[in-house]
């Protein structure tokens, strides 16, 4: 048995079946109303998506579905209602509320998206807007405003059309680049708005010329509209519709992607591609010079403000990219468990001790402690108590130690201290302070070797070594030097 598709998918792949239709159907009533009843449908669709998927923030989706209806109404009167005086006509009304109302809608999806906290995406947005601007002012507004016979009045209902187009294209523009759920439901939305930009944009330019609604160019431009209506209904009705008008969450970085970058190129290129084209098919003459200036500077600008945030976006970047260097070094340089210098960081700083010690001819001596019976002390009361030792033993000795000192773990149990200026028998003092201090009632068997002003720092360290190993011999719980043995 066939599982039934999603009614989404139902009324998709009907309406672009009929979309498919239309081009056939006749230029007279009938085809009118099958124009309208598919506009209806779509709006229907909208209502029932909005009842069946409750989405948050449902104001934004009504005032869609209110400027869709509005469009279906403008629709309506355009084909039946008589024609006004010269520069309105009663089809102005619904079409020009249309704008009104979807613009807000699309405000309130961008807010509810939270579109606002990134920059960027507003100034890539108007980066379009205003190539779009240039063109539609040399080639829609411009004319309008150019022709007398209409009146102001005409000439201003003329160009409040592609005014409020290029409204709707800065909020779609904004919508695409804005960061948020981008599934079904999403592009099928934004389908409808950039297929309802596409028709009035090309009906603008064709009505200019030789508009025909009969012809099939015509019926082409009226499929467009069709489709946007078929898209958005499929949307409304796609569970997906939810996550449109949800917060795009916290803010992240949005790189730079290759499409993003051709599409703001082309639309920096519109204005100098302009100039060339007017300045050849003129004969060196440029007929929108001013204007092409205006929309070369504002985008100039924008592009600068856009480079600035990319800037600032990398320099924000490689700081936090420093601060995670400088934490990972000094995580790699550190005991996890005791917060000393770990080995790593004892075999950098030795070096650096003998150079000091031979530099200013000062005694340098060098300690190793091993907590005495550690194993035994694990294997008795656990090893997360095992860890407590080492952690409050290494914390006791250090605050007991100078400032110029270095104590740091070199694994285990064990551990070696730097004693700068320090003799062996002030070591041995020192050293015998720590005694005492060790926790949990246990005790600690340490050896020290003085520099000698020549040996490596490995012959040093195994001095001491070797006098820890006298120390443990000798009973542990005592501090022996490689020369001098220490009371206990």
């Amino acid at each position: 048995m066939l599982k039934r598709p999603p009614a989404w998918v139902g009324f998709l792949i009907g309406g672009m079946l009929f979309v498919a239709l239309y081009l056939w159907l006749p230029d007279n009533v009938y085809g009118v109303l099958a124009w309208d009843g598919v506009a209806v449908a779509g709006a229907v669709a909208i209502v029932v998506g909005i009842r069946r998927n409750r989405p948050e923030g449902a104001a934004a989706w009504w005032l869609l579905m209110a400027g869709q209806l509005a469009n279906v109404v403008g629709d309506i009167t355009y084909f039946f209602a008589p024609d006004g005086d010269q520069f309105f006509h009663p089809y102005d009304v619904p079409y020009l509320l249309g704008y009104v109302l979807q613009v807000a809608g699309v405000l309130i999806l961008l807010r509810r998206r939270g579109a606002g906290r990134d920059w960027s995406t507003l100034v890539d947005s108007m980066i379009i807007t205003s190539a779009f601007a240039l063109l539609s002012w040399v080639f829609l507004m411009k004319p309008v405003a150019e022709e007398a016979s209409l009146g102001l009045g005409g000439q201003l209902m003329a160009i409040s059309y592609p005014a409020l187009d290029l409204l709707l294209v800065a909020m779609v523009a904004w919508l695409l680049t804005a960061d948020g759920s981008r599934n079904v439901a999403f592009f099928l939305v934004a389908a409808n708005m950039v297929v309802f930009l596409v028709g009035d944009y090309f009906w603008a330019f064709a009505s200019q010329t030789s508009y025909d609604p009969g012809t099939l160019g015509g019926r082409l431009i009226d499929c467009t509209y069709l489709t946007g209506y078929i898209a958005f209904g499929a949307g409304a009705l796609h569970p997906g519709m939810v996550e449109i008008g949800r917060p795009a969450g916290p803010q992240r970085v949005r790189p730079m992607t290759l499409h993003r970058l051709v599409l703001l190129t082309a639309a920096t290129l519109i204005a100098p591609a302009l100039l060339a084209w007017q300045a050849y098919s003129g004969a060196g003459r440029v007929l929108d010079a001013y204007a092409i200036v205006a929309g070369s500077v504002v985008m100039f600008l924008l592009v600068i403000a856009r480079m600035t945030m990319l800037v600032r976006q990398v320099q924000a970047q490689a700081a936090v990219l420093a601060d995670h260097a400088d934490l990972l070094r000094e995580a790699a340089r550190l005991d996890p468990l005791t917060n000393l210098p770990n080995r790593r960081a004892w075999n950098a700083a030795l070096p650096s001790a003998l150079q000091h010690a031979a530099r200013h001819r000062a005694p340098l001596t060098l300690a190793v402690l091993d907590l005495d019976h550690f194993k035994v002390f694990n294997d008795t009361y656990g090893h997360q108590t095992g860890d407590r030792l080492l952690t409050e033993a290494s914390a006791a000795w250090l605050a007991s130690l100078r400032p110029a000192d270095v104590l740091a773990r070199y694994g285990g149990e064990e551990f070696v201290a730097l004693l700068p200026g320090t003799t062996a028998a002030e070591a041995l003092v020192l050293l015998d302070r720590l005694r005492p201090l060790t926790p949990m009632g246990c005790t600690f068997s340490a050896g020290v070797a003085t520099w000698d002003g020549v040996e490596s720092g490995d012959d040093l360290l195994g001095r001491a070594d070797q006098a820890l190993y006298r120390a443990k011999d000798a009973g542990r719980d005592r501090v022996v030097s490689d020369d001098v043995r220490a009371a206990a």
